[in-house]
């Protein structure tokens, strides 16, 4: 039986409206967070855990890291992999409403990403390769190219596919347990910025 991803909005906030939703259809991720809390995150990422810190602290793989866009204001979050190098794993969109910002994101994981494959079911992982082997005999392309093309149509299939252009990497979206890990590592990303002084707040009496 094929794989079909159900919809769904992790939302902690039932009671509130997001005005942007009909806006943003992809959303995976909601949150609403105090501007006085948000604010202090763009000197806080640039300082400490920005991606173009190159792994600070030694980030081992797995390890979160974070990238501030000011226009239009987002956040994109990176996933550092095996290899040392990062790859993009979601993003925020930032919606400031009076003394709160709203937060509208979802995962987004290409194919040239280690992490294009996690959401597959086990039993799909190991199914697909054999087709895609099959795929190559049959039209005489090279293997990598037709596992590329059977993954996509899973995806595609699955309804997570989000991007698929000629000549681009195919982009998926994320499932509900990592979209539940992205809003985890949000909430741990803020935390971490209420508890750090800011280069600007040291010495500060």
């Amino acid at each position: 039986m094929a794989y079909k991803a159900k919809p769904f909005l992790v939302n902690e906030h039932a009671t509130y409206r997001f005005a942007e939703l009909a806006k943003l259809p992809d959303t995976q991720l909601v949150m609403l967070v105090p501007k006085k809390v948000f604010v202090r995150l763009p000197e806080f990422i640039a300082a400490y855990e920005a991606v173009s810190l190159a792994g600070r602290f030694g980030a081992d793989p797995g390890d979160y890291e974070w990238e501030w866009i000011s226009n239009p204001p987002s956040l994109r979050w990176w996933r550092r992999a095996l290899n040392g190098f990062e790859s993009l794993f979601g993003w925020v969109a930032v919606i400031a409403r009076g003394e709160f910002v709203e937060l509208y994101g979802m995962v987004e994981v290409d194919e040239n990403s280690p992490f294009w494959r996690d959401v597959i079911p086990d039993e799909a992982a190991l199914e697909l390769p054999e087709r895609a082997k099959i795929a190559a005999r049959q039209t005489g392309q090279p293997e990598e190219q037709a596992l590329q093309e059977v993954y996509r149509g899973w995806f595609k299939n699955a309804g997570m596919l989000t991007i698929l252009q000629p000549g681009q990497p195919a982009v998926r979206k994320g499932s509900i347990r990592e979209v539940e890990r992205f809003r985890d590592a949000l909430k741990a990303l803020l935390e971490r910025s209420i508890k750090t002084a800011l280069p600007s707040e040291v010495g500060k009496p």
